[in-house]
């Protein structure tokens, strides 16, 4: 909860201070849905939208946010129903009797007082004992409320001592379930397995690996730019994270449910020697996609030094922004979905 605050005051922050910054929006709804603020996270996620409404990611956003909202108030309606109908409910104190002290005059008092008093282990009523609610049943005095059972019930009712449970090793061995349902699911109605452990290394290791060399023609060809570092894969279950894979078995056939967001370090190297680095952000890998299509990318930057080639700068576009290591990338995002249908 203290990162997810941290972010929401950094967040709030950038935003008063640059009111067009479309990231720092977007930062504030991830740091407001971490926290719970649903309403303000759809704030900030729609100023976001106003400055850049060709952000797929930011919308997809937004509607996620929006169907968050809806849930938290039906479940506040339920739980303020809930409260009415526990309050009805609740029982009413029965009004306190008043009793009175009844005074006799009578001259048989000795008399009286012995029919009062009875050995309780006698098996006969005391004065009072009608009152109390006891009554004998076999010769001894017990509750009003004991009932001795009939032959009849206890025939109708049969054996009802405890017996020992033994384990039924016929499903772990019938061959028609299959080796990965859980005994629970002999129908194989739903099951799903959390993968996003897995996940999350698995696409670091495979972007790790993604590079590409300038070809012979182009105005570099002894440039090189490699993948240096991935961030932004965070699990969901951990603060500020939003990344989650999980492979579900329905009826005998396997869903991929997957939703991350990678953000990609990179570094190029010149023929001369020089280096620049940079970012870039792909927001919708999830399953939805169909591999081959692309990814879409956003918060694109660069970072170079003063003494960097003002006409190198068009490298950068044309062989990291628009294509070479951007087509790398996506080649190996292709290939991580593969490897994740092939592994599970």
């Amino acid at each position: 909860m203290s990162k997810a605050q941290e972010s929401y005051d950094d967040a709030a922050s950038a935003t008063c201070y640059d009111p067009s910054y479309v990231k720092g929006f977007w930062r504030l709804g991830q740091a407001c849905m971490a926290l719970k603020h649903t309403q303000e996270a759809i704030n900030a996620y729609k100023c976001a939208i106003d400055l850049d409404d060709k952000n797929k990611a930011l919308k997809k956003e937004l509607i996620k946010a929006e169907k968050q909202l809806v849930k938290d108030k039906e479940e506040a309606e339920r739980k303020k129903k809930d409260q009415e109908e526990k309050k009805e409910e609740a029982p009413v104190p029965p009004p306190k009797k008043t009793t009175k002290a009844k005074v006799k005059t009578s001259t048989t008092t000795s008399t009286s007082s012995t029919e009062t008093v009875k050995d309780k282990g006698s098996g006969e009523f005391s004065q009072s004992d009608h009152v109390r609610g006891y009554k004998i049943v076999n010769g001894k005095k017990t509750s009003f409320f004991h009932h001795e059972q009939t032959e009849e019930e206890k025939r109708l009712i049969g054996d009802i001592t405890p017996k020992r449970l033994e384990v039924d090793t016929t499903a772990a061995s019938n061959p028609s379930v299959p080796s990965d349902v859980s005994a629970w699911n002999k129908a194989g109605t739903w099951e799903e397995k959390d993968v996003t452990d897995w996940a999350i290394q698995s696409v670091k290791d495979e972007l790790m690996t993604a590079s590409y060399k300038l070809p012979e023609g182009s105005p570099d060809p002894n440039a090189s730019v490699k993948v240096v570092d991935i961030s932004k894969l965070i699990s969901s279950k951990k603060a500020g994270g939003s990344a989650h894979a999980s492979v579900a078995k329905v009826r005998g056939k396997k869903r991929y449910i997957f939703e991350l967001t990678v953000c990609v370090h990179w570094e190029m190297t010149l023929g001369s020697g020089l280096k620049c680095q940079g970012k870039m952000n792909f927001f919708d890998v999830d399953g939805s996609h169909e591999m081959g299509d692309g990814y879409d990318m956003s918060d694109y930057s660069v970072e170079v030094s003063s003494d960097f080639p003002p006409d190198a700068r068009h490298l950068l576009d044309r062989f990291v922004r628009d294509g070479g290591l951007r087509s790398e990338i996506e080649k190996k995002l292709d290939g991580w979905i593969a490897l994740f249908r092939e592994t599970y």
